[in-house]
C-alpha cells in the first residue's frame, strides 16, 4: 500500500505584490476623486476616504493572512497525520488509519457551510474549514475510498485500485 499526501489550501487568487498593486490603484482613485470635492470646498470627504482606505487596507491584509492557512494529511499504510496550520498556531494530531472514518455532516442552519471530520478512537478533528461544500463533499469520498484501501489491506484483502 502507498503512502498518500493530501494538501489542502484556500483558494488565494491574490499575492501579496498584487494585493499591493490593487490597493495602490484604489487608493489613488480614491484620493484622487476626494481631492476633486475638496477643490469644490467639500474638505469633510477627506476623513470618510481615508476610512474607507483604512477599511479596504485591513480587508485585503486579513484575506491574505487568512490564504496562508493550509491542512496537511498524511495518509501512511498504519496511520493518519493531519497537520492543521492557522493563523494561531499548528495542531497535530494522529489516528489509526483502520479505524478512522471522513464524515461530511451537513449544515447545522440553512446557508451554513458543511463540516467534514476525521473520526477515530473517540477523537475527531474538523479538516478544509476553508473549502466549498463541493469540494468537501469531493474530499469525503476520496478519503472514504482511500481508507476502504487501507482496511482491506489491514483485513488481509488485496487492495483494489
Amino acid at each position: 500500500m502507498s503512502v498518500h499526501r493530501i494538501e489542502l489550501t484556500p483558494n488565494g487568487s491574490l499575492s501579496w505584490q498584487t494585493a499591493a498593486i490593487f490597493f495602490g490603484s484604489m487608493a489613488g482613485a480614491s484620493l484622487f476623486i476626494a481631492m476633486v470635492f475638496v477643490a469644490q470646498g467639500y474638505w469633510p470627504i477627506l476623513p470618510f476616504a481615508g476610512l474607507e482606505l483604512g477599511l479596504l487596507g485591513w480587508a485585503i491584509w486579513h484575506s491574505m493572512r487568512k490564504s496562508r492557512q493550509r491542512d496537511t494529511l498524511l495518509l501512511e499504510p498504519q496511520r493518519i497525520v493531519v497537520e492543521k496550520y492557522r493563523l494561531d498556531g499548528h495542531q497535530r494530531m494522529e489516528f489509526p488509519r483502520g479505524w478512522t472514518q471522513a464524515r461530511l455532516e451537513p449544515a447545522e442552519h440553512r446557508h451554513h457551510p458543511s463540516r467534514l471530520f476525521l473520526r477515530g478512537h473517540g477523537r475527531s478533528c474538523e479538516i478544509g474549514d476553508f473549502l466549498t461544500d463541493e469540494e468537501r463533499a469531493s474530499l469525503q469520498a476520496r478519503l472514504a475510498e482511500l481508507l476502504a484501501q487501507g482496511r482491506a489491506v489491514v483485513h488481509g484483502k488485496p487492495a483494489s485500485l
